[in-house]
């Protein structure tokens, strides 16, 4: 990968500048920041405002990274729009990568549609990122930092938390998670105090029902919601995007009332995280002897470990699971944080993504190299050999997991939806 600034710097100038017509709220992180984003833009959404939301990578079809109003772009929408940034790219050789085109792209749809707000999450890093081509956004969020990319981001969190807080920018607010390791908060603090960045530090809501969350702002102000979205990492996710937007009402930019605050929590979706896929509502799934399967795109320590925290939650006599692996990741230490002696493992390859040729997936017998020899650990050469061996095993006091890449979910929406 080619990193740098200067060739989309380029191509938005060559498209005009969109960005500089639209609010942006710019949300990096390793974990955490695909949910924060689709709070935000819900509850936005729900405030009355056309909203544009930016996520990569795509899930299951390239145009999914590009939403406005809470739908994914048509195809010949984000066609076109592809195909006018890649003449331009072309024409005037500008180099710009495909991720950069993805960008630009994006920018040229939510001008087109002048939408009053955009969401735009990250691709990798933050400082470097094409996203951080954008040079005034309205509020940036820093949510959970741990160790990913580390060959490319940094070999510490401390490096990886100073590339994410590359997107701070003077004058601008900033909304920051608290973070496992102390190291990285006084990283992404001291960064904002260098950059002269306002910033408020998120206070974790607490769950006072199943799905029904409270948050203290402050003494004087809280707001209860509900959420959909499982694990009780989003207890966290959920009030880093309540914090954004209230910050975002005391300063005048949005009109936010508890109400549809709560409404829109409430309605938000995040496909792919902690995601029950079941019988009576994918009936495809019972051609695999499975009345349920949780799906999880966890591919990184931090992500593995509330994976396990939330199967454990389930207090499942053991566990099924289905994995795959973008090539590169840590193999070893997430089958150690994510397997009891007593699970089976069906090691899966995942199909190669459209218009991403620099991901590849790690060979299913190597995955099972990686797994201790006293846990049952099989190689499969596609998805479909692993769910009906999965519906083979899966007891009814058992679950079956997918995890390992989002790659691998996608594959499993497109197999069984």
């Amino acid at each position: 990968m080619n990193f740098g600034l200067e060739r989309i710097h380029n191509l938005l100038e060559v498209l005009g500048r969109p960005d500089e017509r639209m609010c942006i709220v710019h949300v990096a992180g390793t974990n955490g920041k695909g949910s924060v984003c689709a709070y935000i833009s819900t509850v936005l959404f729900n405030c009355g405002y056309t909203v544009g939301r930016f996520n990569s990578p795509h899930l299951i079809e390239p145009r999914d990274s590009i939403i406005v109003n809470n739908q994914a772009v048509t195809q010949q929408v984000y066609d076109d729009a592809l195909s006018h940034v890649a003449h331009l790219n072309k024409t005037l050789a500008i180099g710009a990568s495909s991720f950069e085109c993805l960008v630009g792209a994006s920018f040229y749809i939510f001008d087109n549609a002048k939408l009053d707000f955009v969401v735009l999450e990250v691709g990798l890093g933050g400082l470097l990122d094409a996203t951080n081509a954008i040079r005034h956004p309205k509020m940036t969020v820093i949510t959970a930092i741990g160790l990913d990319h580390a060959n490319i981001l940094g070999h510490t969190v401390e490096e990886i938390a100073t590339a994410k807080a590359g997107i701070m920018k003077p004058d601008c607010p900033v909304v920051i998670m608290p973070q496992d390791k102390p190291s990285v908060l006084d990283t992404l603090v001291r960064h904002a105090e260098k950059t002269k960045s306002p910033y408020r530090l998120v206070t974790s809501s607490e769950f006072i029902e199943p799905g029904l969350c409270k948050l203290d702002i402050d003494e004087n102000k809280q707001y209860t919601y509900p959420i959909q979205l499982c694990g009780d990492y989003q207890r966290m996710n959920s009030a880093t995007a309540v914090t954004a937007l209230d910050w975002l009402n005391d300063l005048g930019v949005i009109k936010l009332t508890p109400d549809i605050l709560a409404k829109g929590m409430g309605q938000t979706r995040w496909p792919g995280r902690l995601d029950w896929v079941k019988v009576d509502e994918t009936p495809k799934l019972a051609k695999y002897g499975l009345n349920r399967l949780l799906v999880d795109g966890a591919h990184n320590p931090p992500a593995s470990l509330a994976l396990r925290a939330y199967v454990d939650s389930l207090e499942t006599k053991r566990v099924i699971w289905i994995i795959g692996t973008t090539a590169g990741k840590d193999i070893s230490e997430m089958m150690q944080q994510l397997l009891h002696a007593e699970d089976v493992v069906f090691a899966v390859p995942f199909s190669q993504p459209d218009g991403m040729s620099w991901i590849s997936c790690t060979d299913p017998n190597e995955i099972t190299q990686h797994i201790d020899t006293q846990i049952q650990a099989v190689p499969c050469k596609n998805l479909e050999e692993a769910l009906v061996k999965a519906g083979t095993v899966c007891g009814e006091d058992e679950v079956t997991v997918l995890c390992g890449s989002l790659y691998l979910v996608a594959d499993l929406y497109r197999t069984v939806g």
